[in-house]
């Protein structure tokens, strides 16, 4: 993923340095993003399993880094989440899109404005027939923005929402 500019944010794509520093050193993580870095960042689910995983990707390919990244607030150069896909575009031609916000700037549609721009980008790939989403029924927040970017719901169990928005532009 190339750095996508928004708006109001920017979003660099992870690299090994980016990783380890998130996970274990939030004081190079800021002078590596030039940012400035929150204490909740990133929240705990990513770094205790979502970044693990990626580093473990990294390790066998540095370009798996490319469908994900850190989200920063442009005026503030703050980092505000993280935004990408779960993994390359699985054997249905689909990627799942995930992300996190901040707490201090949730409710503030940074997570819209970015996953527009990332649904956008990622529908440039013509052979990627959609991407999708799960996210837990009561978190009204998530559901908002899912609906925004133009998703379609297609399931629903008693814990997960799942989603779909597909590519108009995809070629067999």
């Amino acid at each position: 993923m190339p750095d996508i500019i928004t708006k109001n944010l920017f979003m660099i794509s992870w690299n090994k340095a980016l990783v380890m520093a998130a996970m274990k050193d939030k004081e190079k993580l800021g002078k590596l993003l030039d940012a400035r870095i929150p204490e909740d960042f990133p929240n705990e689910p990513v770094r205790q399993h979502v970044l693990p995983d990626l580093l473990k990707s990294l390790e066998k390919d540095a370009s798996y880094g490319q469908w994900s990244g850190v989200i920063l607030n442009k005026s503030e150069k703050v980092a505000i989440g993280t935004m990408g896909f779960k993994s390359p575009p699985d054997e249905m031609k689909h990627r799942e899109i995930g992300y996190d916000i901040v707490p201090a700037y949730q409710g503030k549609g940074y997570a819209t404005e970015m996953a527009n721009a990332v649904v956008q980008w990622a529908f440039q790939e013509k052979e990627l027939r959609g991407i999708s989403a799960k996210c837990s029924p009561i978190n009204i927040a998530s559901v908002r923005v899912l609906e925004k970017i133009g998703m379609e719901h297609v399931s629903t169990t008693e814990e997960i929402m799942c989603w779909e928005i597909l590519n108009k532009e995809y070629k067999c």
